[in-house]
């Protein structure tokens, strides 16, 4: 919400979950958000609510870094998390790998992550899976380097398609 501005095109991720009291939709400013709250829902004891409340409170950084240094008591200040949920985040978190990885995507990646979302939805619209265009997506960033964040939408297409043809 603190990015909504009005008049101003914002683009929302979101996530569709379904439990006993019924289908329940969370959105988040960014795709790195979205993967970070999946991290985090896949503890025992830990649903959608309490993730979201665990992402407004803290940053992700600040979650990344209480995670490798076992701080329990940063958990604690979130509403609704007691200790021993605070030791099991602690504990299941600590050694999944690329959550370090994930929290330090540059300031580059993640401007750059509106075009490449819009590339991988044309790619799942055409047949492909999200597996597929991620993988491709992540060949084409390490073949062009530097230069990935220049290159506009049509042409990132474009080199996906090929390098998916091969």
């Amino acid at each position: 919400m603190s990015s909504c501005e009005v008049g101003k095109e914002i683009k929302i991720t979101t996530c569709l979950q379904f439990s006993e009291a019924g289908a329940v939709i969370y959105g988040f400013a960014s795709e790195r958000e979205r993967e970070f709250f999946l991290r985090l829902t896949s503890v025992k004891g830990i649903g959608g609510r309490t993730g979201i409340a665990i992402l407004s409170e803290l940053s992700i950084d600040s979650v990344v870094n209480a995670i490798s240094s076992a701080d329990v008591n940063a958990f604690m200040r979130v509403p609704g998390i007691g200790k021993k949920t605070a030791e099991r985040l602690c504990f299941e978190l600590k050694n999944i790998s690329g959550l370090k990885n994930m929290a330090q995507k540059s300031e580059t990646a993640q401007k750059s992550s509106g075009h490449v979302e819009n590339v991988i939805d044309a790619l799942l619209s055409l047949g492909f899976t999200r597996s597929d265009a991620g993988g491709v997506i992540n060949l084409l960033r390490a073949a062009h380097g530097d230069d990935f964040d220049k290159l506009s939408e049509e042409d990132l297409l474009r080199m996906s398609l090929r390098e998916l043809h091969k």
